[in-house]
């Protein structure tokens, strides 16, 4: 038998590899938060010599400051899940790695979405490239939540924060902004669109209800 090494300990690798995944949730935060400040750095200064035209630029500038409240709305969103998932990992395969990074990709993405949803003319591509970059977030997300609960990454004895009932909420996410992007080149519907998005939120709270109250029945 080979002797152990003085000074090491039998739980040294799983420390090892808590570290490291330690590392990529570090990395992520400040991914995120670097999108965030991204988000406020694109926003349109108001301009003019008095205070009439200092308003009269705020309210043209009003598409941007709407962009950039649904954006920080959203990245919130994303982090908030992807912070309930990582908080019982203990370590971090190639696979989970490679999906947090296409993740990250879509999640630093998101302040150029922003500035082009806010930009004039062809609103059903401009619409339909920010959707299309949510729905690659959640379901990226998704299947890492998946990844993760199931590969055994999590730490003993602990279970993950997401639960199945999580993974139909960010399904029909998905599917919400995937159904928007045709309706955004639909003649006469434009702006209207963005009530998809509203809807969601309704929508997944009444999932959340439903699965609550099916477990409570099955229980």
């Amino acid at each position: 038998m080979t002797e152990q090494i003085e000074g090491s300990s039998p739980d040294a690798p799983a420390e090892v590899e808590l570290i490291a995944a330690e590392r990529v949730i570090f990395f992520s935060d400040a991914v995120v938060a670097i999108a965030i400040t991204l988000l406020a750095l694109g926003l349109p200064i108001p301009h003019g010599s008095n205070n009439t035209e200092v308003w009269r630029s705020l309210h043209a500038g009003r598409d941007a400051y709407l962009a950039f409240l649904i954006s920080f709305a959203v990245i919130g969103a994303h982090w908030r899940t992807h912070h309930r998932l990582f908080r019982a990992v203990a370590r971090l395969d190639t696979l989970a790695i490679a999906l947090n990074s296409v993740w990250l990709l879509m999640i630093i993405s998101t302040p150029y979405a922003t500035r082009v949803l806010s930009g004039s003319g062809g609103f059903g591509v401009r619409f339909g490239l920010y959707a299309a970059i949510q729905v690659i977030t959640l379901v990226t997300f998704f299947l890492m939540s998946r990844h993760i609960r199931s590969g055994h990454l999590l730490r003993p004895g602990m279970q993950s924060w997401l639960s199945p009932s999580d993974d139909v909420v960010v399904l029909t996410l998905a599917a919400t902004f995937a159904l928007s992007i045709p309706l955004a080149f639909i003649r006469g519907f434009g702006q209207w669109v963005y009530v998809v998005w509203v809807a969601a939120v309704v929508v997944t709270r009444w999932v959340r209800r439903a699965q609550r109250w099916r477990a409570e029945r099955s229980g």
